[in-house]
């Protein structure tokens, strides 16, 4: 049952991938750049935003410089602490986020759709409580 369980999210996620990838490359964003996007808008500093995704520190910081030199992203020194720099959307960030969460949304909506409201609750709830250590 576990194993079966793993195997249906990964696929779940995976043909969620496969199907905005496209979409996405046109934006210039592809992996985990749209996660990582909304991570830095909540999470500003690159530790915090390795720790909320739950990835390396060194992965996400090669991460942030790739979306970085794409214009997505700046760095600013933080004016409470000039030893750390916090980081912020462009403009350019801002619109490739939009965009990719619209693309995400719509994905997983069409295949929400094949369940009720009250199955959608539920999916939530349950998935919630999985989260949950």
């Amino acid at each position: 049952m576990v194993w079966a369980t793993l195997a249906r999210l990964w696929r779940l996620q995976r043909a969620l991938r496969e199907e905005t990838e496209p979409e996405l490359a046109k934006l210039g964003l592809g992996g985990f750049s749209p996660w990582l996007l909304r991570v830095v808008q909540r999470h500003p500093y690159p530790m915090e935003a390795a720790r909320a995704m739950g990835l390396p520190a060194p992965t996400v910081s090669q991460m942030l410089r790739r979306i970085e030199a794409q214009g997505f992203l700046r760095r600013s020194l933080d004016p409470k602490d000039l030893r750390r720099y916090r980081l912020e959307l462009t403009p350019e960030g801002e619109k490739a986020l939009a965009q990719a969460e619209a693309l995400l949304e719509a994905a997983l909506a069409r295949r929400l759709a094949r369940l009720t409201p009250k199955e959608q609750a539920l999916l939530v709830e349950l998935l919630s409580r999985l989260e949950e250590p």
